[in-house]
């Protein structure tokens, strides 16, 4: 059977460099700006928002800098964003969001993350691991694909909330397997601690989420991973990319920049001039070391056609879910390799 394969590559190539120079002057933005994280305080990119915040105070690069938390779902973030209106060489205001608000969007059929804002930069992202408990009766990850090929709805597979980035993995991992995304079983935690509980109190076979925030219960031996959606292994959890198990599939999610929707070239230009600078700034690139994120700058036009292409296959897993209003899918066929 001639071999198949569907690539997911969310952040492209996650390179170790930035977006490289701007050639573009170095004056400060405005003399106020507020970052807006799509996020309530301390969850999702939130934490990325205000390391962001602290780079460009600390660098002076903008003169003051004010974060603004929104709760609710993502796609009244967006709403919230767009609504604010107001000259940004004066008070500038950007969105730090990733792909759970792309995904809500999508699912509440409101104008998308295209359409509301414009696109600024990609700075950064995570890989994600599925891991089960370490008594778990699945020890490889072809065990736990043998099952879900046998019956999809037999494992019931936890993460972040329903319709976010791990929701999509789990969705484009089942349409790897060529098993039907439909009968896949997911519940989805607010924030990690309670994945993790869940998975401790058996509601759950196996979770997915960010692979480093793994790491402590890894290393006390409590989970167990099976797999990881890099490109290449990850340093401290040992476990196989989904690439080695014949799952063509490279998947993060995404921490990106957005713009309100009317901005003028010129406020675009210097905006996207400033999220390179900040990919430059020790200070970021020191948070993301911390953090685990991997920088994975894109700027200006070429992050608006990959946010469109990004968006666009995210649509087509979300529409097999069930989950949006949508009809149009990206991907059909197996990821698996087949010999």
């Amino acid at each position: 059977m001639r071999r198949r394969r569907f690539f997911v590559l969310a952040l492209g190539v996650m390179a170790a460099g930035g977006c490289g120079g701007t050639g573009r002057s170095g004056a400060v933005l405005s003399s106020r700006l507020t970052v807006v994280a799509s996020a309530p305080r301390g969850q999702g990119w939130d934490r990325a928002a205000r390391a962001l915040a602290a780079a460009l105070e600390g660098d002076g690069l903008v003169g003051a800098v004010e974060v603004s938390d929104q709760s609710g779902t993502g796609a009244a973030s967006l709403a919230a964003f767009t609504a604010a209106r107001g000259p940004f060489a004066r008070e500038g205001r950007v969105l730090v969001t990733g792909m759970p608000v792309t995904a809500d969007a999508e699912s509440a059929d409101v104008a998308s993350v295209m359409e509301a804002t414009t696109p600024l930069a990609r700075l950064a992202g995570e890989w994600a691991a599925l891991v089960v408990p370490a008594g778990s009766l699945l020890g490889t990850f072809e065990d736990f694909a043998a099952v879900l090929r046998r019956n999809p709805a037999e494992l019931v597979v936890g993460g972040r909330l329903e319709g976010g980035s791990d929701h999509v993995l789990y969705g484009m991992i089942g349409k790897c397997l060529g098993v039907d995304v439909r009968l896949l079983e997911y519940a989805g935690y607010s924030t990690g601690a309670e994945g993790v509980e869940a998975l401790r109190e058996g509601r759950v076979a196996a979770l997915l989420g960010a692979a480093r925030s793994f790491l402590p219960e890894i290393s006390a031996g409590r989970v167990r991973p099976l797999v990881v959606s890099s490109g290449e292994r990850i340093d401290g959890i040992d476990a196989p990319t989904l690439k080695e198990r014949e799952v063509r599939l490279e998947y993060a999610d995404w921490c990106g920049v957005l713009g309100p929707r009317d901005m003028s070239p010129a406020d675009r230009g210097e905006a996207v001039a400033l999220c390179e600078r900040i990919d430059a700034s020790p200070r970021w690139r020191a948070v993301c070391a911390v953090n685990g994120w991997n920088r994975a700058c894109l700027s200006g036009d070429d992050f608006r056609h990959w946010l469109v292409a990004e968006t666009r296959r995210s649509r087509g897993v979300l529409n097999e879910l069930g989950l949006p209003n949508t009809s149009d899918t990206s991907c059909w066929g197996s990821c698996v390799g087949r010999h």
